[in-house]
């Protein structure tokens, strides 16, 4: 029998390729994310380097991949401590809303994606209704928590992020990286459940570095092994799904229910008290 992505056995083994994968990623960001030094550099920064120095990235890739490295780099210095880490963090959440315009002008100019790119402008709005810490005094690891004031304001700006990205990928690549990408963005959701069991310390808080994490891990595979992910993950039915989203009706509903949520987002933290921002001192 020739294989037949279309067939049972077909859509079983991509399922199973695709849970494999996003398990992989989600592993991978979570233990680079409690070790900067130890999970990062290994799983990360070497990776990410090999691939930049040998592989063909397109613009796109090698601009995101790049930008993601650096950071990545940058975390290493933070958790040694030779600034203070708190920086970091005010820097990431700068870079968010860089990269989310970056990814909503892309959408705006090139692709025309309207509907879309006011979703995207909605999300880099939406950063100030969070905060990122550093966890100075958990009890392991070096990392950050990035929340709202409470936890529903991170639950709605994850899931607008997530609609809006989601619906830019599949604008940006084939149907078969953009099945990559769902993994790319359910991994810091699981990632975020996983660490549920330590309070304060983990939970949906996690979920920034979990994504900036685990887009870095899957950005150096997307460029690296493009060939054998755009055949093993490609099937009808999703590519009849990816063609579903990108109907003018549904890309207008994904729009209204992201610049909702973002609104929601930022009308409940003027309700517990506003927003605030204080740059922290570069050094301890």
């Amino acid at each position: 029998m020739t294989k037949d992505n279309t067939s049972k056995n077909g859509r079983a083994d991509i399922l199973i390729k695709w849970i494999m994968f996003t398990a992989a990623i989600t592993g991978m960001a979570i233990l680079s994310a409690f070790y900067p030094l130890e999970g990062n550099v290994p799983m990360i920064v070497i990776p990410s380097i090999l691939v930049l120095l040998v592989a063909k990235p397109v613009f796109f890739e090698k601009l995101k991949l790049t930008t993601l490295l650096i950071m990545r780099i940058l975390i290493v210095f933070a958790a040694l401590k030779l600034f203070n880490p708190q920086v970091y963090v005010d820097v990431i959440m700068l870079m968010l809303i860089i990269n989310i315009l970056e990814a909503t002008f892309t959408d705006l100019l090139r692709y025309k994606k309207y509907f879309n790119a006011i979703s995207g402008f909605a999300v880099a709005i939406g950063v100030i209704a969070l905060r990122g810490v550093w966890q100075f005094n958990a009890p392991f690891g070096d990392y950050y928590l990035t929340e709202g004031v409470i936890p529903m304001v991170t639950i709605f700006y994850v899931i607008a992020y997530t609609l809006w990205n989601w619906i830019f990928v599949t604008n940006e690549f084939s149907d078969s990286v953009a099945l990559m990408h769902v993994g790319f963005l359910f991994a810091p959701i699981f990632g975020s459940i996983c660490t549920l069991g330590l309070g304060v310390y983990g939970g949906i808080g996690m979920w920034l570095l979990l994504r900036a994490n685990s887009l870095a891990i899957g950005g150096w595979m997307q460029i690296g092994a493009k060939d054998w992910f755009e055949r093993e993950f490609r099937s009808k039915r999703f590519s009849a799904f990816v063609n579903w989203t990108k109907k003018r009706n549904v890309q207008i509903v994904a729009m209204i229910i992201n610049v909702g949520l973002i609104l929601a987002a930022i009308g409940i933290n003027f309700a517990n008290g506003g927003i605030h921002f204080e740059f922290a001192p570069f050094f301890l």
